[in-house]
């Protein structure tokens, strides 16, 4: 078969496949709102792993990208901060390119300006930040080394979001413009495209973490409140750092043996910043698309039940279609191109319905999702969901088809022959389309026989002169004439 052919042959199943659908409107509607809730279930949690985790992290290398943290197994406390005096310590570490450190949590800030006070998401980090995360500001510059020191003057940087709703529609940007936080000037020196690093949601990052407000001056230098991340050289692994970190802190522990972050027990942690970002959500989230999986193969197995008993109710069309002359691929290549025609339908619905879902996560904060801001509808998603919906269609539709194309055939023409001679009694529930479609079946199949018995009766007519003389000679054989009496 050339293309022309094929082409013109799945053009034929199709156009074939929409009348039957228009034939059976409520089947069709369950059928495409039920796959619709499958497919569109899992294309939204598809999109949110592979935004969350396995897409990596819009910085250059990111898989050099560690955080850095302590563990004290001993005491059951793991993933907890370390005090400026013990990061001062640690930054002598030769694994890393370099490394910066945060504040383990955000602190509330207030800024006031021209349209009023508005209270924001702070954070403080290391004057490097942006640079071990080889990120470029949008606008301005980054932190210099010098502004973080103690005695520097007060600087930020605001997140693009705030520097578009506060002064970008009106203030084009200059450098060294002036804000109001907490009732301290601020310089303001940039603004980094929009990520969030090191929490979601910061509007403003201000360089000395030390000096987190959330702890009194006096405390500061020995109190654990800092979080480390650092970028690794080309060629050195988390197990080389780790060990470096480790004899860094023995070094500390031995240095200052009656400080609170000085535990002989503890160790450091290192592992990759992604890693880190969606460890408390990678759990949930597979086992979220393997209900939502499970969810398909019952839509799926629902199907099949359903195509069944449409294909008992077709059995008469079927025996029309071997009878004359259809071959089984032909039949089970009709009705696979109804169930991906279903299929196709049920994914266009529910990756509407994916879209719509999406949209509500990316808004709902008390999910508390990483990198929410990202996940939204892509080719590769799409890609998908195409494929999900032939994988699908098939799933549901193969062995119906395979059932439904292998009538018996003996026995509905002989239900049928029989019932040409006699009328059809009228069922109650019956409908006037259901009768004259029975009719029709039935008229075809009786025409189908007559043409079989007609031609068997030309060949017994021809036939019968030659075994009629083979008869009679037989017979004058076997019986001779008696002789004649007087």
């Amino acid at each position: 078969m050339n293309s022309f052919g094929f082409l013109e042959t799945i053009w034929q199943d199709l156009r074939y496949s929409l009348r039957t659908m228009r034939q059976s409107p409520a089947f069709a509607i369950t059928a495409v709102l039920t796959l619709a809730l499958g497919i569109g279930g899992n294309t939204a949690i598809f999109t949110i792993i592979r935004t969350v985790l396995l897409k990596p992290l819009e910085y250059r290398d990111p898989g050099r990208l560690v955080r850095i943290s302590v563990d004290n197994p001993p005491r059951n406390i793991h993933d907890i901060s370390f005090s400026p005096l013990q990061f001062e310590q640690l930054s002598a570490a030769r694994s890393f390119a370099e490394i910066g450190a945060f504040t383990q949590t955000t602190e509330n800030v207030t800024l006031s300006g021209g349209d009023g006070p508005e209270a924001l998401v702070g954070a403080r980090v290391s004057g490097n930040f942006l640079h071990v995360l080889s990120v470029q500001p949008m606008l301005g510059r980054s932190f210099l080394p010098e502004e973080d020191t103690p005695a520097a003057p007060a600087v930020a940087l605001l997140s693009a979001q705030l520097w578009h709703r506060r002064f970008g529609a009106d203030h084009p940007w200059t450098a060294g413009q002036t804000v109001t936080i907490d009732s301290v000037p601020h310089t303001i020196v940039g603004v980094p495209p929009g990520f969030q690093f090191p929490f979601p949601g910061v509007d403003v990052w201000m360089p000395r973490p030390s000096e987190w407000s959330a702890v009194p001056p006096i405390m500061r230098p020995k109190v654990g409140s800092l979080i480390g991340f650092g970028r690794l050289h080309p060629r050195v692994g988390l197990d080389a750092a780790r060990a470096e970190l480790n004899v860094l802190l023995r070094q500390y522990i031995g240095a200052n043996p009656g400080l609170y972050d000085a535990d002989p027990r503890a160790s450091m942690r290192v592992v990759r910043l992604q890693d880190q970002l969606v460890a408390n959500v990678r759990l949930r989230l597979w086992i979220l698309f393997g209900a939502v999986a499970f969810v398909l193969a019952i839509a799926c197995a629902n199907m099949a039940s359903l195509l069944l008993a449409c294909s008992s109710s077709r059995a008469g069309e079927f025996a029309v279609r071997v009878a004359l002359g259809a071959s089984r691929v032909r039949m089970i290549s009709q009705l696979l191109t109804e169930s991906l025609l279903l299929a196709f339908a049920g994914g266009a619905l529910g990756a509407l319905l994916a879209k719509w879902a999406l949209s509500a996560v990316a808004r709902v904060s008390a999910l508390d999702l990483p990198r929410a801001g990202e996940i939204r509808l892509d080719g590769l998603v799409l890609g998908f969901t195409v494929a999900l919906c032939i994988a699908t269609g098939v799933l549901f539709g193969l062995f119906p088809s395979l059932r439904a194309s292998r009538p018996h055939l003996a026995g509905l023409l002989r239900d049928r022959g029989q019932g040409l001679g006699r009328p059809i009694p009228a069922a109650p529930f019956r409908t006037e389309r259901a009768r004259a479609s029975g009719n029709r079946t039935s008229g075809a199949v009786g025409n189908v026989a007559h043409r079989r018995c007609t031609a068997a009766g030309k060949l017994c007519s021809s036939a019968w002169p030659r075994s009629r003389i083979s008869i009679r000679q037989s017979a004058d054989h076997q019986h001779p004439p008696a002789p004649a009496t007087l």
